[in-house]
């Protein structure tokens, strides 16, 4: 037997800021309806993997960083609604509570 084979080594892609910034985009997309706050941090946390993930070439990156913008603005936008209704609501209440 004669040992003189060569073992090559094949170095699989490593998507894995890619896709962590596509998941955090889709969730952040998702949850600006019911929770603003989160969707903006986790716009935050796929617009920061997203670039970092394009630096490095990975895929998914740049649907994550189109979904981690679109998660903070919307997240922005209903979070400002959600507090201009509520302090709405809550002058009407206060002002039905002094007349009595």
């Amino acid at each position: 037997m004669d040992d003189n084979t060569t073992s090559v080594i094949v170095e699989q892609p490593n998507n894995t800021l890619g896709t962590v910034s596509l998941v955090t985009g889709i969730l952040a997309a998702v949850f600006f309806l019911c929770c603003p706050y989160l969707a903006v941090i986790l716009g935050l946390a796929a617009l920061i993997c997203g670039i970092i993930g394009m630096q490095r070439q990975q895929k998914y990156s740049l649907v994550g960083i189109i979904l981690g913008a679109v998660g903070i603005v919307l997240g922005i936008i209903f979070a400002i609604i959600g507090q201009l209704l509520f302090s709405e609501l809550f002058n009407v209440i206060q002002q039905k509570m002094y007349r009595y």
